[in-house]
């Protein structure tokens, strides 16, 4: 007996159509030392026929050759045989006495629609194709089962980790502070835009007492996560005091305070990795005198109220997490009326490419000076205006690649020293 068994159904069993069909594939098929085993059965018995008592199909590869006459048979009868046929994998020909009417709907199907009066010899060979190919087929069919079990799994670990990056986005914003301090003839304004679910940068201002404000901006070498956790460790280092500060609070001294944080980092850098730079500064509101220490970080900048700025020389120091025994200086100057002090993240040299780079070959610019320098020249002489500011710059950002496409975590700390309402402000800049 042959392995290949072929079923012809016609919705009634045996017709002669049937048993012609039954006699001829064997007489005409491609291999004479295989001939198929061909059974006549009806279009209710075909299910029975293909499946053994264990419910698995009996022979994957069985072909089937479906008899449809529109004038005797049921169309809703062929087309729920032909969806499980489809559903099955099973590789089918209709043969029908109007090719024509059914060649549009079931071809687009991967159903091959031939005439009753077709050459059987014809009809043999294509059936013996589709046995041929049949295991191609089947081994497709079961990649793509498994593929899609996959990407079920897949999917639901990138919604867990969606999750998660969520959380930790949520996390890290609560411990950066909810509001800046307050001080007469002074306003604070912050950008901050991470680049994906959490930051690499970091900030924070403080009042230390009546007069002085104590300001800072770290931003951790890298991106992501690994960046955003090292975010918290900077964080705890900058509010734990070890004693060694001066002037009775932990962030009196922008100098010390770097000091402390390269410390703690250099302490917990066992794999080598944690690197940052920093900003920090001390303002006292009294005088308007500006205390500045850097570590690695992109040198602040004044803009006037003419829009220029001016780079911060001074106060310089090496990347934190490198060497414990770093030292770290400090410059001081005056921040006069109607200035704007503006300390910002590396993110700003790749935010405004030259117009003909390709946006994943963006090289580092000062560009951002002359965004920054612009966008100052918004904020007015009235508490608020540092609103403004930062709704230009945001719009200067966003007109680069759109607010999806950023390439770094972007952060602005803006300190801008107001006019005092009645005072003209050459008097006022007289008495800082």
């Amino acid at each position: 007996m042959s392995q290949l068994r072929i079923a012809i159904t016609d919705e009634d069993a045996p017709t002669d159509r049937a048993v012609w069909w039954c006699a001829e594939i064997p007489r005409h098929w491609p291999r004479p030392d295989l001939p198929p085993d061909c059974e006549c059965v009806t279009y209710e018995s075909l299910d029975a026929v293909l499946t053994q008592s264990t419910g698995c199909r009996a022979r994957p590869g069985s072909p089937v050759i479906v008899l449809y006459s529109e004038a005797e048979h049921s169309r809703s009868s062929l087309m729920q045989l032909l969806d499980h046929l489809i559903g099955s994998h099973t590789p089918a020909i209709v043969l029908t006495d109007d090719p024509k009417r059914l060649r549009p709907e079931l071809e687009a199907q991967g159903l091959l629609v031939e005439s009753f009066n077709a050459n059987p010899a014809m009809i043999a060979s294509i059936t013996h194709a589709l046995v041929t190919r049949q295991a191609a087929v089947d081994l497709l069919a079961t990649d793509l089962h498994v593929a899609r079990a996959q990407q079920g799994g897949l999917s639901g670990e990138i919604g867990r980790l969606h999750e998660e990056l969520q959380l930790a986005g949520a996390l890290q914003n609560r411990s950066l502070p909810t509001t800046l301090p307050e001080m007469d003839g002074y306003e604070f304004g912050v950008f901050f835009r991470p680049c994906g679910f959490v930051s690499g940068d970091i900030y924070d201002a403080v009042r230390i007492d009546e007069h002085r404000v104590a300001f800072m901006l770290a931003d951790a070498v890298g991106h992501g996560v690994p960046a955003a956790l090292l975010t918290l460790v900077i964080m705890r280092a900058l509010r734990c005091s070890d004693g060694s500060t001066t002037q009775a609070h932990p962030l009196a001294s922008p100098a010390q305070t770097l000091h402390r944080l390269n410390f703690e980092l250099c302490e917990h850098n066992t794999v080598g990795d944690r690197f940052a730079t920093a900003v920090c500064g001390v303002i006292d509101t009294a005088t308007g005198m500006v205390t500045l220490a850097s570590a690695g970080h992109p040198p602040a900048l004044v803009v006037d109220p003419a829009g220029v700025a001016s780079a911060i020389a001074g106060g310089e120091g090496p990347l934190l997490g490198v060497f414990a025994e770093a030292e770290f200086t400090e410059t001081s100057f005056a921040l006069s009326v109607e200035h704007t002090l503006l300390f910002y993240s590396d993110g700003f040299e790749t935010a405004f490419p030259e117009p003909d780079a390709a946006p994943d070959k963006a090289a580092a610019n000062e560009a951002y000076i002359e965004h920054f320098a612009k966008a100052t020249t918004h904020a007015g002489d009235q508490p608020g205006g540092m609103g403004a500011v930062l709704e230009h710059l945001a719009v200067d950002v966003d007109a680069q690649a759109g607010s999806l496409n950023q390439r770094d975590d972007l952060t602005v700390v803006a300190l801008r020293r107001l006019a005092l309402v009645g005072v003209e402000s050459k008097d006022t800049q007289s008495a800082a």
